[in-house]
């Protein structure tokens, strides 16, 4: 599979969302940063993956990305 390669200057492409170790806390939850981060990595070209930034949410979402 070949990497996406985003070249607009859509937000949405460059935020990222993962969960925090517990609801309220500002600390990324290991594995989810960690699947975030893998899975950006796989998809993305280098140059994406330059523009994007990994964000905590306020509160823990069930919902795990990919």
């Amino acid at each position: 599979m070949s990497k996406i390669n985003v070249t607009r200057e859509d937000s949405e492409w460059f935020e990222w969302w993962v969960n925090p170790v517990k609801s309220g806390s500002s600390e990324a939850d290991p594995q989810d940063l960690q699947a975030t981060k893998k899975y950006i990595a796989n998809r993305y070209t280098p140059e994406t993956q330059e523009k994007i930034s990994i964000n905590i949410r306020p509160e823990k979402d069930d919902v795990m990305q990919p």
